[in-house]
C-alpha cells in the first residue's frame, strides 16, 4: 500500500511538473558622437545611438541618428545668443539661450525656404541666417553672425 502511495505520488509530480522557459533579455546601449567645426565657426554634433538587443539569442539592432548644429546670433541691439538646432529621426527642435534665459521650441512646419517652430503663444521663423521671434506682442530678430 504504500509503495502504491508513493508510486502514485511520483507519478503525479512528473505529469504535474512542466518545464518552464524564461526569457533572458540583454540590452546594450551604445552612443557614437562626432563633433566638427566647419570654417565658418559652426559646430556640428551628430549622435548615432545603436541599441543591441538580445532575446533567447536572438539579436536585433536598431540606430537613432540626432544631428546639432550650433550657431551664434545677434539680436539689433547687439546682445548675442546661442542657437541650437537638434534634428532627430521623427522631430527636430530649436534652443535659443541668451543670458540665462532658454527657449525651446518644436518644428511644426518646414519648407525648402523656412522653418517654422511653435509651442504656446511663441513662434520663431527661421529663414536663411534669420531668426524672427514673435511673443506676447512682440517681434525680435536675430542675424547669424559670421
Amino acid at each position: 500500500m504504500k509503495k502504491q502511495i508513493i508510486a502514485t505520488l511520483v507519478l503525479f509530480a512528473l505529469v504535474s511538473c512542466k518545464k518552464e522557459t524564461q526569457e533572458i533579455e540583454v540590452v546594450k546601449n551604445e552612443v557614437k558622437v562626432v563633433t566638427t567645426v566647419d570654417s565658418n565657426g559652426v559646430k556640428k554634433t551628430d549622435s548615432v545611438a545603436i541599441f543591441n538587443k538580445t532575446v533567447n539569442g536572438k539579436t536585433s539592432k536598431a540606430e537613432n541618428k540626432i544631428q546639432k548644429y550650433e550657431y551664434t546670433y545677434k539680436a539689433y541691439d547687439g546682445t548675442e545668443a546661442d542657437v541650437t538646432f537638434t534634428h532627430y529621426p521623427d522631430k527636430s527642435f530649436i534652443l535659443i539661450k541668451r543670458n540665462n534665459y532658454k527657449l525651446e521650441l518644436p518644428k511644426t512646419q518646414e519648407n525648402e525656404k523656412m522653418a517654422v517652430f511653435e509651442k504656446d503663444n511663441v513662434k520663431a521663423v527661421a529663414e536663411g541666417n534669420k531668426i524672427t521671434i514673435y511673443q506676447d506682442g512682440q517681434t525680435f530678430e536675430l542675424e547669424r553672425k559670421r
